[in-house]
């Protein structure tokens, strides 16, 4: 009778963890007043706002403890090709073309595909554990039981609702962490929203990034942060002018 129980709970726990496969979809907003704290000129503030008003969307495909972050443009298949019943009918192959921001949790890889004003990067780093303080504060996010969550990170106060109805420690670029799927996120020039939950019913395989100059990702927020000022620098030389 203990070996049937046993492997009874074995059956259960392996559908458990092929049941692990998602495919969310995040729109992303701009907070536009962050962004335009300073810039006092009202044509720039209003031709900004005008740019910075429109949503992007994100699908983060995630399959067994890895994920795939990527820009709807860069979507390989339509949503509807995911919920093949009959696995061995057809594979769907997720970044097969490159690009996206890769993570694995069980080998604690962090890859991303980046694009700097031209340059080409593949970052290649290490999953670092996010220090999340769990606060005692819930809502209701569409149809999601979410609690609430905050931290810091590279300076930055970031405030999570998750959900741990989705127990995946994933979400929208590269936060994750917590006891359950972020359904919101709200940095201080961005906020990510789950608009669209899907359990894959096909065979869902994730491919890494490969493209790119390797850097870690202190590199890459260096590089990052260099264009920008480059960008200022020449935007500020121009109005001179």
């Amino acid at each position: 009778m203990k070996n049937l129980l046993k492997l009874f709970s074995m059956v259960i726990i392996s559908n458990i963890s092929i049941a692990q496969s998602f495919t969310i979809e995040f729109e992303r907003r701009a907070n536009i007043e962050n962004q335009l704290k300073n810039v006092t000129d009202p044509e720039t503030r209003k031709s900004v706002t005008a740019y910075l008003s429109k949503p992007t969307i994100f699908f983060l495909y995630y399959n067994n403890g890895e994920s795939l972050y990527m820009e709807e443009r860069e979507k390989i298949l339509n949503n509807e090709d995911l919920k093949i019943e009959n696995e061995k009918v057809k594979k769907i192959e997720i970044g097969k073309d490159g690009g996206g921001l890769y993570k694995n949790f069980k080998t604690k890889e962090y890859l991303h595909e980046a694009d700097v004003l031209g340059k080409k990067l593949l970052v290649v780093d290490k999953l670092e554990k996010i220090n999340w303080e769990i606060l005692d504060e819930e809502k209701t996010i569409g149809t999601y039981n979410c609690k609430k969550a905050k931290a810091t990170i590279n300076n930055e106060s970031i405030i999570a609702w998750y959900s741990d109805e989705i127990a995946i420690q994933d979400g929208p670029k590269d936060f994750y962490g917590l006891p359950g799927l972020i359904i919101e996120l709200i940095a201080e020039k961005q906020t990510y929203h789950a608009i669209k939950v899907t359990e894959n019913k096909g065979k869902l395989e994730i491919k890494r990034p490969l493209n790119g100059t390797k850097v870690s990702k202190k590199e890459y927020l260096k590089i990052v942060e260099d264009r920008i000022n480059e960008l200022k620098s020449g935007l500020g030389n121009s109005l001179r002018q």
